[in-house]
């Protein structure tokens, strides 16, 4: 038969309070966290680094029409090309000639209507003006 000592939980005294134990993995943590969002800076700081870089490449525009799918609009040298991607591909939807203009354009001075405020239609809805 095995000794039943052999099993038993060791000493705490032996190893220090529990609160020191607490405090370290507390701050192991921490510093793992934020070592992860120094990374993460850094990538997107990257990202934006390589892009403002001068290139042959530069996007003009970009509409997303679903969770993976997008057009782009870019300018290689004089000419833009329109280009459709996915997840699986990436097609020239529309190669403009040089100098044609693909700027938008103007979004025409819509005239707001005034709104009622919330106040002013649960007063209305309560019978009281």
């Amino acid at each position: 038969m095995a000794d039943p000592t052999l099993f038993a939980a060791p000493d705490a005294a032996a190893h220090g309070s529990t609160a020191g134990g607490a405090l370290e993995v507390t701050l192991a943590l921490l510093v793992v966290v934020g070592f992860i969002a120094a990374l993460a800076w850094l990538a997107r700081r990257s990202r934006r680094f390589g892009a403002g870089s001068a290139g042959r490449i530069q996007v003009l525009s970009e509409q997303a029409f679903g969770v993976k799918e997008r057009c782009v609009l870019v300018r290689v040298g004089d000419t833009d090309i329109l280009l459709g991607v996915t997840q699986n591909s990436i097609s020239a939807l529309h190669v403009f000639p040089a100098g044609a203009n693909t700027e938008a354009p103007p979004a025409p001075p819509a005239a707001a209507p005034k709104l009622p405020n919330f106040k002013d239609l649960l007063m209305r809805s309560l019978g009281k003006s």
